[in-house]
């Protein structure tokens, strides 16, 4: 799955995040996050962190791509 939040200023791509993540509560989900707002660098690691989510950045260029999966 992917969500798309490119243009959005944080904190809304974490808004969306959260919001998706509410919504497909299965247990083994892995999304990729796409956003262009650079702060995501500090803000997705730290929200996966709180969340007890995994969380890797796959590419950092004009836009950010993060790798986040929840698992049992």
């Amino acid at each position: 799955m992917e969500l798309d939040v490119s243009g959005l200023s944080c904190p809304m791509p974490i808004i969306k995040l959260k919001k998706f993540l509410a919504e497909n509560p299965e247990k083994d989900l892995v999304v990729t996050l796409v956003l262009s707002d650079r702060g995501g660098l500090k803000d997705v690691p730290a929200f996966c962190r709180q969340q007890s989510l995994g969380c890797e950045l796959l590419a950092d260029n004009d836009e950010l791509r993060f790798k986040i999966w929840r698992q049992d």
